[in-house]
């Protein structure tokens, strides 16, 4: 059974058992005004029973629904059963006040609109059916009610008093539960409609990971050849050319070289994905491992990284992919503004906060509301945008966020939220 359908009908246990409530305390004020307050001797042991047997059952109901709410099922049966109780507890109140002829008896309605609302149509048939028979019935079986005083019926047909308060009553309780079914509806359907995007977003991500794997596997190839060539080349070119030339090979050789390394790396990563999802590690050394990995890359671009804590730090979970998710970042922050790229971490108590700050021409207000949803870039043909988007979805599966925000005096702010595990001594 799936989560939208488990809360949906834990939803459906919650309507019944607080209108049950309602109801149980409106059949006592009822009770009391007309035996007491107006003189009308009611039976009251077989209406006072009902109304202890239907807070009784209502116990019960409280009770399964705390169950319902830490992940057992409630059943289409049991939820029909409930309904079936409060129309037979309804017909036997009823019975013991003037039957069909209480002015109440259209209370008989309200179960059934529960029913259409939340059960398949062979309950609901079921219900209704039972209901016209037990109305049936009160109407030629029943104990009448007393009569009303002659002086209270001279100023207002108790009746007609009655038939106005049932439908007070009725119209404000349907439409009450209606819209509230309503707005329930809404969310399930939001939370569907996330979960959807949700799983499309994985697909894509499948798709990319498939793609990347195949690429990986067909660079290893050129790659050799280029270091091979680039190396016998440097050699050749030693003695005749300058040294300018020279430094160049070398870093030919050294990029080529940095580039087969992270071919490996990815291999390694998706192995180690398959054994160990994620692991815990301090927000600080996740920090120190990204700014290591990026000055591989990138040394001439200096990160300020201000304030960074050095004693204490959280855990998070990381997995294989969080790290590039973050570096993917500050490769945008550099592209940005190579010259003042900053990162600064921080924590509450319930989670941990890494903003990486450029001062850059910042994004459009629909890319900062966006939040890597979607394959964008602003990098023109340099960019094919989906850093963003993998980040966010990195950041996502670990329960975490990313959230872009203008910089005061320009640029953006990539704020990375990840939720904390535990504590720990760095």
């Amino acid at each position: 059974m799936s989560a939208t359908l488990i809360n949906s009908t834990t939803t459906s246990l919650q309507t019944i058992f607080w209108l049950r409530c309602l109801a149980v305390f409106g059949q006592i004020v009822a009770v009391a005004i007309v035996h007491f307050g107006l003189a009308m001797p009611l039976p009251l042991l077989p209406i006072l029973s009902t109304i202890a047997m239907l807070a009784t059952v209502n116990l019960y109901t409280g009770r399964r629904l705390q169950q319902a709410q830490h992940g057992r099922v409630v059943s289409d049966q049991f939820l029909a059963a409930q309904l079936t109780i409060d129309v037979m507890a309804l017909a036997v109140l009823l019975y013991f006040s003037g039957g069909a002829f209480n002015p109440f008896v259209s209370l008989f309605l309200l179960p059934l609109a529960i029913a259409s609302a939340i059960l398949p149509i062979g309950y609901t048939v079921s219900l209704v059916v039972l209901t016209i028979f037990l109305y049936a019935n009160l109407m030629t079986d029943n104990i009448p009610l007393p009569p009303a005083p002659v002086v209270l019926e001279q100023i207002v047909s108790l009746h007609i008093f009655g038939m106005w308060i049932n439908f007070v009553l009725s119209a404000s309780l349907m439409a009450g539960f209606i819209s509230y079914l309503s707005s329930k509806i809404r969310e399930f359907d939001f939370q569907l409609a996330r979960t959807r995007e949700s799983q499309l977003r994985q697909e894509q991500i499948l798709a990319l990971g498939t793609l990347a794997a195949g690429t990986a596997h067909e660079l290893g190839t050129p790659l050799s050849t280029i270091a091979v060539l680039a190396a016998e080349l440097e050699d050749q070119l030693a003695v005749t050319s300058s040294t300018e030339i020279q430094e160049d090979f070398a870093l030919l050789r050294q990029q080529v070289g940095q580039c087969k390394q992270i071919l490996g790396g990815m291999l390694q990563k998706v192995e180690l994905a398959k054994t160990q999802p994620f692991s815990l590690i301090s927000a600080v050394q996740l920090v120190k491992n990204v700014l290591e990995k990026f000055q591989l890359l990138r040394p001439m671009v200096v990160v300020n990284v201000p304030n960074i804590i050095h004693h204490s730090s959280p855990l998070v979970a990381c997995d294989a992919t969080l790290e590039q998710a973050i570096l993917n970042l500050l490769n945008n922050a550099a592209d940005a503004s190579s010259e003042h790229v900053e990162l600064k971490l921080s924590h509450t108590n319930q989670k941990v906060i890494i903003d990486i700050c450029d001062k850059g021409l910042g994004f459009p207000q629909e890319i900062l509301t966006m939040k890597g949803s979607e394959f964008i870039s602003t990098k023109g043909e340099q960019g094919m945008g989906i850093g963003l988007f993998l980040a966010n979805a990195t950041l996502e599966r670990l329960g975490g966020d990313v959230v872009f925000l203008p910089r005061e005096g320009g640029g953006v702010i990539a704020r990375v939220i990840l939720p904390i595990h535990s504590s720990a001594t760095d």
